[in-house]
């Protein structure tokens, strides 16, 4: 099955750069203007710094599922350099390299291969599970709209594909999570349910900055529902194998939703683009960052 999901990987990448060349054609006039205001450049410029602080909650959740199974093998600075690090892994090609460089890093600080296992499994499934939730749970409206749209206009009907999805991705979680946790105890368990309050956090923060752009030139759209497409435009981009840090499907995710949301064309496509560079030159500044501290000592 590896080759035929690879291989859908690159059509939907392939589909989603089409659809972002096409949105970024149509509204050329409008995007130019958008991408050179002082207030959104602004933006884009704060949340850069914001969002490289926002991901240390990411890495404090990786650190807390290590620490739960081989408590202390790694203190809070070292799992923070190590996430930070490789971060900027996942804009190579294949989109998994930064989790194998994490898991050399830190095999190589001293954490043994059961944690490492465990905390990758377990950072899977409760990242997933909190992206899934949130988009589920703010960005409802827009799911209601792009049904409506397309002339199904029954809530019951949201409401259930937003049950099922989730009931599906939480028996999931438990079943693998269980399986991967024998003999470990409740800490394991208390490690996944505070990574899970962690990754909820970042998905919130990451989706308060995707609403600082949208606000910098547009007043259409609620705070609550942007949070919400935001994380659901991480979890399409995560979830399509082989797209480098989700590149061009998180962006068709974004400009859709945006578009449903409310925003024209043009600041949907603005803040998309915008997005992106916020997310891509954030992580490339913790990585800076940390190899610069690294040089010094």
């Amino acid at each position: 099955m590896k080759p035929v999901v690879r291989i859908a990987g690159v059509i939907v990448s392939l589909a989603a750069f089409a659809f972002v060349g096409r949105a970024i054609y149509r509204s050329l006039d409008g995007l130019q203007q958008q991408l050179v205001s002082p207030l959104f450049l602004f933006a884009v410029a704060g949340s850069v710094v914001a969002y490289a602080m926002i991901l240390q909650v990411c890495g404090l959740a990786w650190h807390r599922l290590l620490t739960a199974i081989d408590y202390p093998s790694l203190g809070i600075g070292q799992a923070l350099a190590i996430y930070g690090r490789t971060q900027i892994y996942k804009y190579l090609p294949g989109n998994v390299l930064h989790m194998l460089g994490r898991y050399r890093l830190a095999r190589s600080a001293g954490a043994s291969n059961k944690a490492l296992a465990f905390a990758q499994i377990a950072e899977l499934l409760t990242i997933l599970l909190a992206a899934a939730g949130i988009s589920a749970l703010l960005a409802r409206a827009v799911l209601a709209n792009a049904l409506q749209e397309r002339g199904i206009n029954d809530p019951t009907l949201v409401n259930i594909l937003i049950v099922c999805g989730i009931a599906v991705l939480t028996i999931g979680a438990t079943m693998i999570v269980r399986q991967r946790m024998a003999g470990t105890g409740l800490r394991a368990f208390g490690a996944v349910a505070v990574a899970l309050v962690f990754y909820a956090l970042f998905f919130i923060g990451s989706g308060l900055l995707l609403a600082a752009l949208c606000k910098s030139i547009s007043s259409a759209g609620g705070v609550p529902e942007l949070i919400g497409i935001g994380a659901a435009a991480w979890l399409v981009g995560f979830v399509v194998p082989g797209a480098p840090g989700g590149l061009g499907v998180r962006e068709t995710v974004l400009i859709a939703g945006l578009s449903i949301a409310g925003l024209p064309a043009a600041e949907a496509t603005a803040v998309a683009l915008g997005y992106r560079f916020v997310t891509t030159v954030g992580d490339a500044l913790v990585a800076m960052v940390i190899m610069l501290l690294e040089f010094k000592k």
